[in-house]
């Protein structure tokens, strides 16, 4: 604010008293000027102050409301879940009471059609079940291309003093990178590496462990870098000693062939052949020649069910599998049991004659 804007005092005086003598009362206008001057920059901090909160106030609410709208969508998802569990408990605790049929159909005349539509409407295991099949068809299918995927010829391995085999490539970094990324990408690969499900034969087993397949580490390659680090879940753990359990006698009956009356000059191929006609139907398990499974592969060796005339490089007798078997006798069951209700005298003859 200039002098010349202040009430009651004329410019001109103002100017004549400026220019000629200092007027008593100048110190105080000039003080006056100075305190409207800072109370206006006070107002304008003020005001600046206020759009500044009002425009948090409405960041923060709006940030509010979306946080509430998510955990309202969130409540509505555990509400229909806590709902569906409702469902399955209460089916379950019917099932083990004996009040409810576990199957149930609309032609069953114990069951009415609200029953089994509230049954059938529960989504919780439906998608559950739907979301693990799909994942176990994927990593299947996944499984089954690396498996039949191209793959070089390897010769055997050497064995080092301490009788373990090299792979060629062991105690190499992945592809030659020597940035600290590629080895990053090469570690995340290796510890979060699945066992392969699609495998079926015992040349398979043996390949992944100690070839590797199409684009994938050996299994011997990395136990040999991260020990037991890379299999982390149960499921993994479970399987590799499954497997681990078949290798352990692929190399048992190359180191000691003998043993097993086999020939003194077997190399680990032939090895792998004499454990692939076990499985195929060199065995006696459950009392019959079956083709097993790598599940019942490691049983039978597990359990030491394995007799030394198993062991054979020639395929003595192609098995068929176990259910072949379990069904045949089944079959039988049910006829002698026919045969006895069609002809009960018969049976009772034979009981008082014994």
């Amino acid at each position: 604010m200039s002098p010349t804007s202040l009430p009651g005092i004329p410019s001109e005086e103002l100017l004549r008293s400026g220019s000629d003598n200092e007027r008593p009362d100048s110190p105080f206008l000039s003080f006056l000027v100075d305190q409207l001057t800072k109370v206006e920059e006070q107002n304008e901090w003020l005001k600046s102050k206020v759009l500044q909160l009002e425009k948090e106030q409405e960041e923060y609410y709006l940030d509010g409301q979306k946080r509430m709208e998510i955990g309202f969508r969130n409540v509505a998802k555990c509400v229909d879940e806590v709902g569906a569990m409702r469902e399955v408990f209460k089916e379950i605790v019917g099932i083990m009471s004996g009040e409810r049929v576990r199957f149930v159909y609309p032609c069953n005349e114990n069951v009415t059609n609200e029953e089994v539509q509230r049954v059938s409407s529960s989504t919780l295991l439906s998608n559950n079940s739907r979301r693990e099949r799909q994942e176990r068809r994927q990593q299947y299918e996944a499984d089954y291309m690396a498996l039949n995927g191209d793959s070089s010829i390897k010769t055997e391995e050497p064995v080092d003093d301490l009788g373990g085999i090299h792979n060629e490539g062991d105690y190499e970094d992945g592809g030659g990178d020597d940035s600290d990324s590629g080895h990053g990408i090469e570690y995340r690969r290796s510890i979060n590496y699945k066992i392969n499900r699609a495998i079926q034969s015992v040349h398979d087993v043996a390949r992944e462990y100690f070839e590797g397949l199409p684009g994938r580490p050996s299994l011997l390659s990395l136990e040999r870098r991260y020990g037991s680090t890379w299999r982390r879940s149960s499921k993994e753990r479970t399987l590799f000693a499954k497997r681990m359990c078949i290798i352990n006698k692929i190399n048992d009956v190359r180191k000691n062939p003998v043993h097993y009356g086999l020939p003194d000059s077997i190399n680990r191929y032939m090895a792998i052949k004499v454990v692939e006609n076990i499985r195929l139907g060199n065995n006696n398990f459950q009392g019959h020649h079956c083709r097993l499974s790598l599940s019942q592969l490691y049983t039978y060796f597990s359990k030491k069910m394995d007799q030394l005339e198993d062991y054979s490089l020639s395929l003595k007798i192609r098995g068929e599998p176990r259910r072949i078997y379990l069904m045949r006798e089944r079959e039988a069951r049910l006829e002698r049991i026919g045969e006895e209700e069609e002809n009960p005298d018969d049976v009772s003859i034979e009981a008082s004659g014994e």
